[in-house]
Formats: structure tokens, C-alpha cells, sequence
């Protein structure tokens, strides 16, 4: 490939995320789901789900892949991962909490350390009601 043809698709490449955004994900929402990617544990979960090249690209620039929704259940196991990545006392109590509904976990989410809250938001990547909705989901 001669140089001017590699800056021009160099170009085409680096358009505005937002362009490609299909996701309800907020810009906040959408930079910290980069950046956990970013990450030692997004990239070893990367590693993990085996994503081809196509797959990294439409999940960095949070649009879907494919089939839709495929976004969200990427999410959603990155939000199982991570709540496995937390002390096994921890899991048990958030599973209590699951257990007693969604209203109760709401009451109970502002009692958590602050590291667990960025762990189970994957840094901020998922809203607090996603989080609540999804591993109630998960767990139950």
C-alpha cells in the first residue's frame, strides 16, 4: 500500500465515534466503556471472548455488531465477569441483595464501596440502573 492511499483509509478510520454510535450508551457512558476496554481486566476479557478485530472496533466505537443487541450482551458478560472478580463475600451479599428485588438493591447500592461500584459499572461503562437491572437478571 503506498503512502497516500494508508492516510486516506487512516483517515476514514479515525471519523467521530459518535457517527457509528448506535448505542443508548451517554458520551461519559461511551469513554469509560474505551477505557475499561483499555484496561488489564478489558483486555483479558477481549482475550477471553476471543473477539475478532471487526468485533474490537465496533465495540470500541459502541455500535452493534451484527446481530442487534449484540452490544448489551457484550456488556452484560463483562458485567458477569466482574462481578465473579469480586471477593466471594462480596458476591454473596449482592446476590442477597438481588434476591430481595430491585428496590430493595437500589437502597442497599449506595452502602458499597466505592471500588466495588466502579468494578460492577466497569469504571462508569454502565449506568447504576443498567447494573441493578442486569445482575438481578444474572443472578437470579
Amino acid at each position: 500500500m503506498n503512502r497516500s492511499s494508508h492516510t486516506q483509509n487512516t483517515q476514514r478510520t479515525a471519523a467521530p465515534v459518535a457517527l457509528f454510535s448506535t448505542s443508548a450508551a451517554t458520551p461519559v457512558e461511551h469513554r469509560a466503556w474505551v477505557n475499561w476496554l483499555n484496561s488489564a481486566e478489558g483486555r483479558g476479557f477481549i482475550q477471553q471472548e476471543r473477539l475478532t478485530q471487526a468485533e474490537l472496533d465496533a465495540a470500541r466505537e459502541g455500535r452493534d455488531y451484527g446481530a442487534t443487541g449484540w452490544l448489551d450482551r457484550l456488556k452484560k458478560k463483562a458485567l458477569k465477569a466482574a462481578f465473579k472478580s469480586l471477593p466471594t463475600s462480596w458476591q454473596k451479599k449482592i446476590k442477597d441483595w438481588a434476591e430481595r428485588g430491585t428496590n430493595y438493591f437500589k437502597s442497599k447500592w449506595d452502602s458499597l464501596p466505592g471500588w466495588v461500584k466502579k468494578t460492577l459499572t466497569l469504571g462508569g461503562a454502565i449506568s447504576v440502573k443498567t447494573v441493578i437491572e442486569w445482575l438481578i437478571d444474572i443472578l437470579l
